[in-house]
């Protein structure tokens, strides 16, 4: 500081240069989504025989509860995601619009489908072993479990544009607990499949039999 009051320039060239730092978060806010490819979505999907949606649901709303900072109370809304799937959509929807994207969905009828698929499988499952086995009570599942997944892959698709990364880049790798989860969910799939080949190998020599005498 000089005499006069005014701050003198520090002119020593071994000086260490003075830099801002900036936080990570502060350059790079976290998104008011979960972001995820939907090629990774499906796969984990179908490892953990849909159990995933639990998690994506929670991922979601813990994301935009953060974003909107209100209280969401993301685990409840992803153990009932059949009340709560129109409001996601219609966020991930009013983001898209404020910011003037031209990506047009059907949030409200991708929501419904999920919806209807949800409780078309879990009618499904309730039937009574007479009246459906449950080999093939999981066969008849597998329908709208796959519209199921089409009805995400729409809305994550959407919400990935919502957050400025429409090929999902910051999450599209397998990291290595995916890995085990997918060995472990083609370890289940095998079992499934076998289960049924010899599930119906058996009812066929059983009717052989009765047919014979």
């Amino acid at each position: 500081m000089s005499d006069d009051g005014s701050e003198l320039v520090d002119n020593n060239v071994y000086a260490p240069t003075q830099v801002a730092l900036t936080s990570a978060a502060e350059t790079q806010p976290l998104p008011p989504f979960y972001v995820v490819s939907t090629t990774k979505l499906v796969l984990l999907s179908l490892a953990t025989l849909g159990m995933y949606s639990l998690y994506w649901f929670w991922r979601h709303w813990k994301r935009y509860g953060i974003d909107s900072g209100r209280r969401l109370y993301p685990v409840w809304r992803s153990l009932f995601a059949i009340f709560f799937a129109h409001s996601l959509n219609r966020a991930i929807d009013q983001r898209l619009q404020d910011q003037h994207s031209r990506h047009r969905w059907s949030p409200g009828a991708w929501a419904t489908l999920y919806v209807v698929t949800v409780i078309l499988m879990h009618v499904v499952s309730r039937l009574p072993e007479p009246l459906l086995s449950a080999q093939l009570a999981f066969a008849l599942t597998l329908l709208p479990w796959a519209a199921q997944m089409v009805a995400m892959v729409q809305a994550q698709r959407a919400a990935n544009i919502a957050c400025g990364d429409p090929s999902a880049r910051q999450n599209r790798r397998l990291s290595l607990a995916n890995g085990c989860w997918l060995l472990v969910g083609g370890l289940l799939w095998l079992l499934i499949v076998f289960d049924a080949i010899y599930v119906y190998r058996a009812s066929t020599e059983m009717m052989m039999l009765t047919v014979a005498f």
